[in-house]
């Protein structure tokens, strides 16, 4: 959390302004990154989706494996 030492505070990084500022005006932190970008996802969400992708498809083919041994 960026402190300000002129304010005697800590600031969250979203009340600052694109350049770093305090809202008094103050310089406070260098910006790391750009405020507007989204956040990356984690690699193992894909592996979970991928997984959940994998195993959905596998239960459509037994499901119509299912349903044409019943006709």
């Amino acid at each position: 959390m960026p402190w300000c030492e002129e304010c005697a505070r800590f600031y969250n990084p979203n009340t600052l302004s694109g350049s770093g500022d305090c809202p008094e005006g103050h310089h406070v932190a260098d910006p790391v990154h750009d405020p507007d970008a989204a956040p990356k996802v984690p690699w193992h969400f894909w592996l979970l989706l991928g997984a959940l992708v994998l195993y959905l498809g596998w239960r459509l083919i037994e499901g119509i494996a299912w349903l044409i041994a019943r006709i």
